[in-house]
């Protein structure tokens, strides 16, 4: 990407309806909860009897449907999962929809390609929200954009581990740590099989889109080794909202592929290689987040024709997205002090937007100028072990682990305004957004965690240590890179380091029931962008009031607790039957949290005063902190036949000060997402191969936001209902083995919708997809 964008430098630039609140909070917690609990403690008369009726063929598997695994422990207790059985029921184009059926989870952003990002339990920034594919860290941070590239088709399940509570990752992941986990050839082989082909097709009714995907893969004899190669395609029209009218700008191109080797050296050592690509081109705003773009008025139609008006509001992206990883388990059989795991993997996103050359050529200084170039790139290295072994009465899981993580960004723009293109301040029009700077930050950590358990009570202790190296590249532009003290320009390195301390217990009261809660304390560096973004300086008369980098920053802090209950029995009503319950309640304390210093610059500052202010003010500052806290409700009954679900979630948060200015009143959360409760219901009939079903998403109002005027606020938005129906059928005799046909219908009614968080973007309208696959 560097190359590529400093040859540029040499050459020219060319190329509604209202809706009532669907949910009362309270209300449905108390519904849920009532309901839950008289269904959990029914008689055992009343199961018995049932059971006397029910189903119980051998030749009727029942899937497993859960809230947290198959069986309550101290490893499941704060965790939610989704399975490739919830993948491919849904038949989502991105892993955000997917993740978005969680409670406590929720999609920011839009269904445009590359514009969704994770929001768990108000916590939306990249660095709050770790994602984990393979072992490789991913997460994009270029300004406006979503963070997400990882193709659904290739995955097997993803794990979602909500709140500051784990100490296997550091400087960061205040939300939570999202685990994706790929597929490799055991998952698509059956029985004693040693070699297959999968092929899958796919038609989506709103926007056009054909998906297609070939998979080939097999093992050998002595099972020793196991190979897949994996290939899909996403390709669109523009989605279409509720009222018909086009979403531009949301259309796919979006190629994806993976090769998984496994090789398995002894019966104790297992070495896995896995390489993924993928990519996507078309035209798009430049903030892919959110916002419609402008609508061309009748002289630009008339100037340009429907298309270039269109496209002149626009960037042509084109994106690509690498991951490779190596890992290495090595596990003897008769030592239970080594459980072995090394890790290495790169990852590499790069993005270059393109305006084309009748757009305007002195108007998107603050987005991205009229090219861009972005490069992140993230090394890792991962070491861990784990250790059983016994001190008297108490039992021990032993957890030691090192790690190292370097990420590197490279960005560059080009502004050809006419005076910057003769401005030398201005590096003739190349320079790095000021907004989104170069640089690089590695981070080196070490931790040890020990699960220790006596009976049916385990208390885990863990300490972590982190320590950050951050270093800014200087900008090409001296407008932004003045040698003068009084621009306060300093792209040095800076080192942030500290402990992490966490402290968990989980007791099993019974077979059934068991409380687990979580107290965990840690911290997180400045980000490449909150630390070296700067504004211009020339001189005295001629600078920004906050032109400075942010070098001096204090690191960012959370407490977090975590408090829950499960509930696992089966025989409840059937004797095959099996109903699970989880109730959470939690609180995040935030101090020092990091934001633009924007409004209030100082205290006792007065804007327009006239009062002189600090030389060299930084771009960033340190807040007041801030406060969330909310309630979960899960429960899952599952039987041969018949499967219920219901989630329900609430979040509040309050900013002690205002983000403008830290020493005013109190402000809300913005980024809290509305009350959700998830509701489904299905129905299999193991005969004939068949499952249908009914998906409810109900959607409380969100009317807790800031002030008209604030830079910082989403628009209130609206309560909704959506509900999605779906069906499959799987062929499981003479030529029809090995064919599954699916069809899911989302926003069945058709249904107008704003979601908060997508900053008052509507929702997509209904949407028929329907799949045809074939393993042979």
């Amino acid at each position: 990407m560097k190359t590529q964008a400093r040859n540029a430098m040499n050459s020219s630039s060319t190329v509604q309806p209202s809706t009532p609140r669907a949910l009362t909070p309270i209300a449905a917690a108390v519904a849920l909860a009532v309901s839950l609990g008289s269904l959990y403690s029914a008689s055992a008369h009343a199961a018995a009897t049932a059971a006397a009726t029910a189903d119980t063929s051998n030749d009727t598997q029942m899937p497993t449907i859960s809230v947290f695994g198959d069986a309550i422990n101290a490893a499941t207790a704060g965790r939610s999962y989704v399975t490739s059985a919830d993948i491919e029921r849904q038949q989502a184009d991105n892993v955000a929809s997917l993740l978005d059926t969680l409670p406590g989870v929720d999609l920011a952003g839009t269904a445009r390609p590359s514009g969704q990002s994770l929001n768990i339990w108000g916590f939306n920034k990249v660095q709050d929200v770790k994602v984990i594919l393979d072992g490789v860290p991913k997460g994009f941070e270029k300004y406006r954009q979503g963070s997400i590239f990882i193709e659904p088709e290739l995955i097997k399940q993803i794990e979602v581990n909500k709140g500051a509570h784990t100490s296997l990752y550091g400087n960061g992941g205040f939300g939570g740590v999202i685990t994706v986990e790929t597929k490799d050839a055991k998952d698509m082989l059956e029985g004693d099989e040693k070699i297959g082909a999968f092929v899958k097709y796919a038609r989506h009714s709103n926007n056009a889109e054909n998906d297609a995907t070939v998979a080939v893969y097999g093992r050998t004899e002595d099972g020793r080794f196991d190979v897949m190669a994996f290939t899909t395609e996403r390709k669109s029209d523009d989605l279409r909202k509720p009222d018909g009218k086009p979403f531009r700008f949301s259309a796919i191109d979006a190629p994806s592929s993976m090769l998984k080797l496994n090789v398995r050296l002894t019966p104790e050592q297992l070495l896995t290689l896995t390489a993924m690509k993928s990519g996507s081109t078309g035209w798009g705003p430049f903030a892919a987040m959110g916002e419609d773009v402008p609508t061309p008025t009748e002289a630009e139609i008339k100037r340009y024709g429907l298309d270039e008006a269109w496209q002149r509001k626009a960037v042509y992206r084109d994106q690509d997205d690498d991951t490779y990883s190596i890992k290495y388990q090595y596990a003897p059989e008769n030592n239970p002090w080594v459980k072995l795991t090394a890790s290495i993997g790169y990852s590499h996103t790069d993005q270059h937007d393109k305006r084309l050359a009748s757009a305007s050529q002195g108007s998107y200084l603050g987005s991205l100028g009229n090219e861009s170039w972005a490069s992140y790139i993230d090394r890792i290295a991962d070491l861990r072990n784990e250790s059983v072994f016994t001190t008297g009465a108490l039992s021990h899981v032993l957890q030691t682990g090192l790690q190292w993580h370097k990420n590197a960004r490279d960005t560059l723009m080009y502004y050809p305004s006419s005076t910057a293109l003769k401005d030398p301040s201005y590096n003739y029009g190349y320079f790095q957004p000021y907004y989104m700077p170069g640089g690089k930050q590695e981070t080196r950590g070490l931790f040890i965690q020990d699960a220790i358990s006596y009976g049916t009570l385990t208390m885990t202790a863990a300490l972590r240590h982190d320590r950050v190296v951050s270093e800014g590249t200087p900008n090409l532009a001296p407008r932004y890179n003045s040698p003068l003290p009084a621009a306060g320009h300093d792209f040095s390195e800076k080192t942030h380091e500290d402990w992490s301390p966490r402290l968990g217990l989980f007791w099993k009261a019974t077979q059934e029931v068991a409380l687990f809660g979580d107290l965990s304390r840690t911290w997180r560096a400045p980000t490449i962008d909150e630390m070296y973004s700067n504004e211009y300086y020339v001189s005295a008369r001629l600078g920004s009031s906050t032109p400075g980098t942010s070098r001096n920053l204090a690191v960012e802090r959370v407490t977090a607790a975590r408090l829950g209950v499960m509930l696992h029995r089966q025989g409840l009503f059937l004797e095959r039957d099996d109903a699970q319950l989880r109730l959470t309640a939690y609180q995040n304390r935030v101090t020092d949290n990091i934001g633009p210093r924007l409004g209030i610059l100082v205290e006792g500052y007065v804007p327009g005063s006239g009062v002189g202010l600090p030389p060299g003010l930084s771009s960033y500052r340190n807040l007041a902190g801030f406060r969330t806290e909310g309630v979960e409700i899960e429960s899952y009954y599952n039987t041969p036949r018949l499967y219920a679900s219901a989630s329900l979630s609430m979040q509040y948060g309050t900013r002690h000060g205002a983000q403008r200015d830290p020493w005013g009143k109190d402000e809300p959360v913005s980024t809290i997402a509305p009350d959700k409760l998830m509701t489904g219901l299905g129905w299999r009939f193991p005969a004939q191969g068949a499952t249908i079903g009914w998906q409810g998403r109900f959607v409380a109002r969100q009317d807790r936001v800031l002030p008209v005027g604030n830079v910082y606020r989403l628009p209130p938005s609206k309560g909704y209902a959506l509900h999605t129906l779906f069906a499959s059928w799987n062929g499981t005799q003479g030529i029809w083995r090995g064919t599954e046909v699916r069809l899911t219908v989302d926003n069945v009614f058709n249904r107008h919708y704003m979601p908060y968080l997508s900053e008052a973007v509507t929702g997509v309208g209904r949407n028929a997809k329907l799949s045809i696959s074939r393993k042979f």
